[in-house]
């Protein structure tokens, strides 16, 4: 006799968006959610921070210049904190020197990309770092 076991349905990965231009949110996150993810977005620093209280996303797109508080600071944070240590960070943004991309990595960033953005890299980027894959 075989026990029937069920198993859970396959969650689609969850991605942390954090961009101060609501426009820009919402681009990336209807990109993301037709590809078959799921999005959580946050409009600051502060706000994406409280967000991480409570999960822990497979994946964080992150912009550099926000009121308050940077995303390199945003990401330092995360980085210290040993429950979201793992969460691969992209950061997105318009700030493109040398200077800029050595920060985002000294900050823990994996991967730096430059506004405007080409959509398709960015779903590239984020299919690579998910932990579990839309396919």
């Amino acid at each position: 006799m075989t026990k029937d076991t069920k198993t859970a349905p396959k969650q689609s990965p969850l991605v942390l968006v954090v961009d101060d231009d609501p426009g820009i949110r919402r681009i990336i996150e209807i990109l993301l959610q037709k590809n078959g993810y799921t999005v959580q977005t946050a409009p600051n620093g502060q706000e994406a921070l409280d967000v991480l209280d409570t999960v822990v996303p497979d994946v964080m797109v992150l912009d550099v210049m926000m009121p308050g508080m940077s995303g390199f600071e945003v990401c330092k944070a995360v980085r210290t904190n040993k429950r979201l240590q793992s969460v691969p960070v992209v950061f997105l943004t318009a700030k493109g020197t040398p200077q800029d991309y050595k920060a985002g990595h000294d900050a823990g960033g994996v991967v730096y990309m430059v506004k405007p953005f080409r959509p398709e890299r960015l779903l590239q980027v984020v299919r690579l770092f998910c932990r579990t894959g839309t396919e």
